[in-house]
């Protein structure tokens, strides 16, 4: 199975940018996604259960839309707030719930995260091209 992993906040503009690359992504058998604003522990037994993991953020910085294998990482959040990098929530899945699958990082690149809705001309086009480099490497 592979988890799709759509991590923002929808009303940050581009901040909900990976929300819509799971709109643009056309879902089949052995595909589910999981939609939140930040990483939880909670999330690690339904990460270890799946064969490929890929967690889709917006980034701040600019470029174009790129995907990365991860590996798990241990350690603490520096910042101590009551979130996680995807690094130490598959570290977690694997501790706890032996996932031994592959993992990846999706960067959609936005430019506006202010309040409000939608996202900005910058992040729909890479959040285009997000759900184009994940249909073509992971979803087949």
């Amino acid at each position: 199975m592979t988890l799709l992993v759509a991590i923002g906040n929808t009303l940050r503009r581009d901040d909900g940018a990976a929300h819509r690359v799971l709109e643009l992504l056309p879902l089949s058998a052995g595909v589910e996604t999981l939609c939140c604003h930040q990483l939880t522990p909670e999330m690690s037994e339904e990460i270890g259960a799946a064969d490929t993991v890929v967690f889709i953020d917006a980034d701040v910085n600019p470029g174009p839309a790129r995907l990365e294998p991860i590996e798990p990482g241990a350690g603490l959040n520096p910042l101590g707030g009551h979130f996680l990098r995807p690094q130490e929530l598959l570290a977690i899945a694997q501790r706890l719930f032996a996932f031994r699958g592959e993992a990846w990082l999706c960067h959609v690149p936005g430019a506006d995260f202010g309040d409000g809705e939608g996202l900005s001309p910058v992040a729909e086009a890479n959040a285009r091209e997000a759900a184009q480099l994940i249909r073509q490497r992971l979803i087949h």
